[in-house]
């Protein structure tokens, strides 16, 4: 079974462009630092976990890792190719998260919040399920390196970008303690991201193919999650926020 790859889903194989690897190591890197904050005895879901890979990732160190999604054709991907005693994939509807009160010890959801309608609603969910000093983990793309003030999402799968000043309002209705930080790379991995933008800003779907900058195999040798970091410092700058929520 394949797992079609789309703009919103990244499918950690045959990748095209150098943007496509690095925003694969980015993402990758988010489920790396989460890994960190975890115990082994912790039990987690992630919620909209796009193929799979990071749950996988999760569980390799965690005691229990449920990946929740809406998408059944990937939740069935997902149960086939990564499924295991401590690894599982569920179908549900993208309003109620059919779990128990107090249920898990963290809750991980990376770019997810920037597709949902009532985001607050998806928060005040994620806190029931949690169980009491539980953390929400989450990514979102930083608005303030991809947007002009006041300018609505290129993205058309995007409901609405954050600022991460309007990120912390809005966690602040929720949680008691609420850490934004930003994710940064090296230059070199900041300078092909600001290219992606810029052509998604201006001309990038009238690009022809063979404009695009190809991945090589000597490029992916090159580059590993270790040029990315969190950082507390010019987030305004940052490619992607870091939220680090606890009930």
């Amino acid at each position: 079974m394949e797992l079609k790859k789309t703009v919103e889903r990244i499918v950690p194989k045959k990748f095209e462009t150098r943007e496509e690897y690095l925003l694969y190591l980015r993402h990758l890197f988010a489920y790396q630092e989460a890994v960190e904050m975890l115990q082994p005895n912790h039990q987690i879901l992630d919620i909209g976990f796009g193929e799979g890979y990071g749950v996988k990732l999760i569980s390799e160190h965690i005691s229990t890792v449920t990946g929740l999604d809406v998408n059944k054709d990937a939740v069935a991907y997902a149960n086939k190719k990564y499924a295991s005693e401590n690894c599982f994939f569920e179908v549900y509807d993208g309003k109620k998260l059919p779990y128990e009160d107090k249920t898990y010890d963290a809750v991980i959801s990376f770019q997810v919040i920037e597709h949902i309608k009532d985001d607050l609603h998806y928060l005040e969910e994620i806190r029931r399920v949690l169980k009491p000093g539980g953390q929400a983990i989450l990514t979102t793309p930083n608005r303030e390196t991809r947007l002009e003030p006041g300018q609505e999402p290129w993205n058309d799968f995007h409901v609405r970008e954050y600022s991460a000043k309007q990120l912390n309002e809005l966690l602040d209705n929720v949680f008691p303690t609420v850490s934004v930080y930003g994710i940064r790379g090296d230059e070199t991995v900041e300078k092909v991201e600001s290219n992606r933008i810029e052509r998604r800003l201006s001309f990038y779907k009238l690009l022809p193919h063979f404009m695009k900058r190809w991945v090589t195999g000597d490029f992916m040798e090159k580059f590993d999650t270790d040029r990315f970091y969190l950082t507390d410092r010019n987030i305004s700058e940052s490619m992607d926020l870091y939220i680090i929520a606890q009930r």
